[in-house]
C-alpha cells in the first residue's frame, strides 16, 4: 500500500509539474510573440496613422494591416486556451498510458472492481436483465465520485467509464458477467486514449512565429 501511495504521489506529482512546465513555457514564448508582432505593426505603421488616439488607434491599424492585425488578435485569445486544453489533454493521455503500463493490474482495476461489487451487492438489479443503462452508467460514475480512492485515480476511472457506451451490451445474455464486461469496456476505453504527442506545442508556436516573420516582412 505504501509504495502504491508513494508511486501515485510521484506520478501525479510530476504530471502537474510537466502541466504547468508547458503552460508556463508556452504562455511566455506566446507572449514574446504577441508582443513583438504588436509592436512591429504599430512601428511600420506608425508614419501613415498621423496623430489620433484611444480606440481610434485600433481601427487604423486594422485599416492599415488587416490580415496581420486580425490574425494577431486572434491568436492573442486562441493560443493561451489552446495551449491550456491542449496541455491538459496532453497530461492526461501520458498519465494513463504510464499508469496502465507501471501498476493497471495492481493499482487502478481493483478500483474499478471494487466499485463495481458495491454496486452488485447493494443494488444488483442494475446489473441484471432489462437494467435501465442510464441510471446504471449515472449509478458507476457517482459511486466512483464517492469513492474513497485517491482522487487523481478516481479522475482517470471516470475520464474511461465516460468513454464506455452501455448501449453496446447486451444485457438478456443470462451467461454474462456484466460487471466483467463493463470493467473491460472502462479499461478498454482508457487504452484507446491517444499515445501522448507534444507537437501540438511547437506547432502552436511555430504558426505564431510564421505569422510575427510574415509581420516584420511586411507580407501581411
Amino acid at each position: 500500500m505504501t509504495d502504491n501511495l508513494k508511486y501515485v504521489t510521484k506520478l501525479f506529482s510530476s504530471a502537474t509539474f510537466s502541466f504547468f512546465k508547458i503552460n508556463i513555457l508556452g504562455q511566455l514564448l506566446s507572449a514574446i510573440i504577441l508582443v513583438i508582432s504588436f509592436f512591429t505593426i504599430i512601428y511600420q505603421s506608425s508614419p501613415r496613422m498621423g496623430h489620433v488616439n484611444g480606440s481610434a488607434v485600433l481601427v487604423i491599424l486594422f485599416a492599415l494591416r488587416p490580415i496581420g492585425y486580425t490574425l494577431t488578435v486572434i491568436s492573442l485569445f486562441a493560443v493561451p486556451f489552446l495551449l491550456f486544453s491542449l496541455g491538459n489533454k496532453y497530461i492526461i493521455s501520458k498519465t494513463i498510458h504510464k499508469l496502465l503500463a507501471d501498476k493497471g493490474e495492481t493499482l487502478l482495476f481493483p478500483i474499478i472492481d471494487k466499485v463495481l461489487e458495491k454496486i452488485k451487492l447493494n443494488q444488483p438489479d442494475l446489473l441484471k436483465q432489462g437494467t435501465d443503462k442510464t441510471k446504471l452508467k449515472l449509478k458507476l460514475l457517482q459511486e466512483i465520485r464517492d469513492s474513497k480512492e485517491n482522487k487523481w485515480l478516481k479522475k482517470i476511472i471516470l475520464y474511461g467509464l465516460k468513454k464506455v457506451n452501455l448501449d453496446e451490451i447486451d444485457f438478456t445474455d443470462e451467461n454474462v458477467s456484466f460487471s466483467a464486461i463493463i470493467k473491460d469496456k472502462i479499461i478498454t476505453g482508457l487504452k484507446n486514449v491517444s499515445q501522448p504527442n507534444r507537437n501540438f506545442f511547437w506547432i502552436i508556436l511555430g504558426i505564431q512565429l510564421i505569422i510575427m516573420t510574415l509581420l516584420l516582412l511586411q507580407v501581411i
